[in-house]
């Protein structure tokens, strides 16, 4: 749970692509022996694998965004820690997408006047303030489904290619 910033909560969703080698290597021996119809369904096969793997990732990132939203407008601040909300960390939880869309990173960006990533506060507590985790509970509530929700989106792909 972190990005090149070890402090900032961050949660990330990453899809592996075991299909595209497979489906390749098909492709080529389906082309040696002149299958141009068994050439064209895997190459739909591929495209509908990619889009669909890419989607959930996306999905994911932004139920994970919303989630965090949730959680730290409902939950953070107040008595218990004395941290005061403003609606400046929530604003600020953003999902980002990369690796051609196989991930998603999703993390608070709010600076104080200072220069101080207080998401880190927030999430994980200080000296003087108790932590009221918001990052972590959203990746975990969206995240406890993604293998099924993933392999399903899959398996649609692999059914109507």
């Amino acid at each position: 749970m972190a990005t090149n910033n070890e402090h900032i909560p961050t949660v990330r969703y990453r899809m592996t692509d075991d299909w595209s080698g497979p489906i390749k290597n098909l492709m080529h021996t389906m082309a040696s022996v002149g299958s141009g119809e068994g050439v064209a369904r895997l190459q739909r096969l591929q495209f509908a694998m990619d889009t669909n793997a890419k989607k959930v990732i996306h999905d994911a990132g932004v139920a994970t965004q919303g989630k965090a939203r949730e959680i730290e407008r409902a939950n953070v601040g107040g008595k218990k820690s004395g941290y005061v909300p403003t609606g400046n960390l929530m604003r600020s939880i953003e999902a980002h997408d990369s690796s051609n869309g196989m991930q998603t990173e999703i993390a608070p960006q709010a600076m104080s006047k200072k220069g101080y990533e207080y998401g880190q506060a927030v999430e994980f507590g200080t000296k003087k303030m108790a932590a009221e985790p918001f990052m972590k509970p959203a990746g975990d509530a969206i995240g406890s489904n993604l293998n099924e929700t993933a392999h399903k989106a899959l398996k649609q792909a692999s059914e109507e290619a």
